[in-house]
């Protein structure tokens, strides 16, 4: 990242909280590797975008043993609640404990291959549920993604995601700024019909040694 960020001349802080936003001016400081401040920022600017840290919805924030301070769902390893039995979650809005401490607070990526993952865990764990069986299944939470940069970008696979991993692979150029728009005209074409995971698909993910769920 901080290479394709130096190629477009654009300047990157770390370890960084924003103080304050007036008109045309950001206030940051920076933090060392010990959490200790470094580094006043003033940040001059005609245009800016924040992305907030995320945080759960108000609709479950705060219940006991359901979330985690920040309002993530907590889920064991078959994407169900350990204390409300009935309750799957999924995505975005679980809790996943941060793989290490740093000087500011972080947390932990959830991509789409591994939201997948999940989903066909919990989809087969629930049926399991309705048949009067305990949930088995385990997403493999592996990353396969298309980072795409305008005009070039960047492919990875992590197996899985969160380390240590099995398997950590990248490769960049242009094809896969055209491999991404050929996959969200993929995407979409199966969201349409409804099927999630195509034959075809599966065995050539398989072949790669991706797959949905732990076996």
């Amino acid at each position: 990242l901080e290479s394709e960020l130096r190629n477009k001349h654009i300047d990157w802080i770390c370890n960084a909280k924003v103080d304050k936003v007036e008109a045309g001016m950001m206030y940051v400081t920076e933090y060392d590797e010990n959490g200790q401040e470094k580094k006043k920022h003033e940040l001059p600017f005609k245009h800016s975008m924040m992305l907030p840290a995320f945080k759960g919805v108000d609709a479950v924030f705060g219940i006991d043993k359901l979330t985690n301070p920040r309002g993530f769902i907590l889920v064991d390893e078959h994407q169900r609640n350990p204390t409300y039995k009935n309750i799957y979650s999924i995505g975005v809005c679980i809790a996943i404990p941060p793989l290490e401490q740093t000087p500011v607070p972080t947390g932990v990526p959830k991509t789409g291959y591994m939201i997948e993952s999940m989903v066909t865990a919990t989809a087969h764990n629930i049926r399991a549920e309705l048949d009067g069986k305990e949930p088995t299944e385990k997403g493999t939470w592996n990353a396969l993604c298309l980072a795409d940069f305008g005009d070039t970008g960047v492919a990875f696979l992590a197996m899985p995601q969160i380390p240590p991993r099995n398997v950590q692979w990248a490769s960049r150029g242009r094809w896969v700024h055209l491999a991404k728009i050929a996959y969200e005209k993929y995407f979409m074409r199966k969201v349409r019909k409804g099927i999630s995971e195509p034959t075809y698909e599966r065995l050539t993910l398989k072949a790669m040694g991706v797959m949905r769920l732990k076996k």
